[in-house]
């Protein structure tokens, strides 16, 4: 015979309401698994939906209404199509937060993730799983959230005549040089540990800068305005 259960009995055994609801987009299986598993550890927390093309990030907002999306900007190797999402989820979105998850560090992808809207920005190379639920809760509570060496990344950049006068970035500079040796962009992402998306978009900011359109007119106006030998 079935115990009668109480009403106050029921209510118990129901699933607590999500005060979190987040969207994950990565193209990296493993690493969606290992988000969802790290963040559903915390009470009230819940991935609703995960995504792995840029399309599908814009459809998974506008369906669930996420309070955050955690964003890998790399997810078709174009990281600035990925940049240019961030700044239509602001605007047509603006209640879901961003957190950039980045697998490395580049100054220029971050001071613009941040220009975009982005509230937080975390590098998976040294992220540990408490940092990432912190991370999480802080922007969910207001606060922009800068990982391990992006803080003073930040404030390096922002304070650089040099950046401010639109010059190139040492990082650019180095990927020019990389081209002078007739490397491609994927012999370039591996010296330089980087992703082939980031080196693209090295070469996009400083071929803007130079007004160059080909790689060897982007090396020919680098060295004629002597930034590299």
């Amino acid at each position: 015979m079935v115990a009668d259960v109480s009403p106050e009995d029921s209510l118990v055994l129901r699933p607590l309401p999500a005060i979190t609801r987040i969207v994950i987009a990565d193209r990296n299986a493993i690493t969606r698994v290992g988000i969802r598993s790290i963040l559903e550890r915390n009470a009230g927390v819940a991935v609703v939906a995960e995504a792995t093309t840029y399309d599908s990030v814009i459809n998974a907002i506008d369906e669930h209404a996420p309070d955050i999306l955690i964003f890998d900007l790399d997810l078709g190797d174009d990281t600035t199509r990925g940049l240019k999402i961030c700044g239509e989820i602001v605007a047509h979105y603006s209640e879901t937060k961003i957190l950039i998850l980045a697998e490395t560090l580049s100054e220029l992808i971050v001071i613009e993730a941040l220009r975009c809207g982005a509230n937080g920005f975390l590098c998976k190379d040294d992220l540990r799983a408490d940092e990432l639920s912190k991370g999480v809760k802080a922007i969910q509570e207001g606060d922009t959230v800068l990982g391990r060496g992006v803080g003073s990344l930040v404030a390096k950049c922002l304070g650089s005549p040099r950046e401010k006068a639109g010059h190139l970035t040492e990082r650019e500079v180095v990927v020019i040089r990389a081209i002078a040796r007739r490397l491609s962009n994927k012999e370039i992402a591996r010296e330089m540990f980087i992703s082939e998306s980031t080196v693209k978009f090295h070469i996009q900011n400083a071929s803007k800068k130079l007004k160059s359109h080909r790689r060897a007119e982007l090396v020919h106006r680098a060295t004629a305005a002597g930034l590299i030998a």
